[in-house]
């Protein structure tokens, strides 16, 4: 836990640290384990930034209800006032939805779709950002497999670094499946125009085939078509919401 002692790290409160029991106590960071024995410290945390609140979650920590991290996510989505902040990010690092060949049977995804899906969704969270795949991919607005104006938009952006070839599960794209990408080096921006629109744009830096591990690349080098190859305004799914039960309402009255 050197983070924790060498740098300022956000925290709830000082980290509970457990003994990981594996075979032989060697973790296998290709394949970790579920769930590791850290709660607290930079282990999941929340921060305000402007109109934004960030809650970061740890996948590899129990997210079973009654567990300590569950609990506090369940009552820090539930206390936010989105009238003061309107956005909801939530980050973690392995994907809920993946459209790539890759991590499927981890527990860690299993976990997090059976018990945090439904708090991301019943407290309307706007995105959820997450790496793990080696590409790029982002979701329509969805909740439990369908899409719906009122869920969670998905967005995987972990096209930064190592080899960035990861093969589509399928030929055609998922129905919740908005734009994928394994081609390309880049990196996401997200800019918060008010309190009912955000922008997304993804931004490619490189050709995942002509990527050099030994240099930096300045954009007049890379002769790139566009740097809008990935670009959507998001509405916020609270207010979405909220409009939808105005309209509810009028029709019983």
């Amino acid at each position: 836990m050197g983070y924790e002692h060498r740098f300022r790290m956000p925290r709830v409160q000082p980290p509970e640290l457990g003994l990981y029991e594996g075979e032989d106590g060697k973790l296998n960071m290709d394949a970790p384990p579920y769930p590791l024995p850290y709660e607290f410290g930079n282990s999941y945390y929340a921060f305000t930034y402007g109109p934004t609140r960030h809650v970061v979650v740890n996948a590899y920590s129990d997210m079973s209800p009654g567990s300590t991290q569950y609990e506090w996510l369940k009552e820090e989505l539930g206390s936010i006032d989105r009238e003061r902040t309107p956005w909801v990010l939530l980050t973690m690092h392995p994907p809920i939805y993946n459209t790539f060949a890759l991590h499927h049977h981890d527990p860690q995804i299993f976990a997090a779709r059976e018990h945090l899906e439904p708090l991301m969704v019943e407290h309307h969270v706007n995105v959820v950002l997450t790496g793990h795949i080696h590409a790029y991919q982002r979701t329509d607005y969805v909740a439990f497999n369908a899409t719906i104006p009122t869920g969670p938009m998905h967005i995987t952006i972990g096209a930064g670094g190592r080899a960035c070839d990861a093969p589509f599960t399928n030929k055609v794209p998922e129905e919740w499946l908005m734009k994928r990408d394994a081609s390309m080096y880049g990196y996401g921006r997200l800019v918060i125009e008010n309190a009912t629109f955000a922008e997304w744009r993804w931004i490619p830096i490189a050709k995942s085939e002509l990527h050099d591990y030994n240099k930096v690349k300045g954009e007049d080098e890379l002769h790139l078509p566009s740097l809008d190859h990935d670009k959507v305004m998001i509405e916020n799914q609270y207010y979405v919401r909220l409009r939808q039960l105005e309209e509810e309402d009028k029709v019983i009255r």
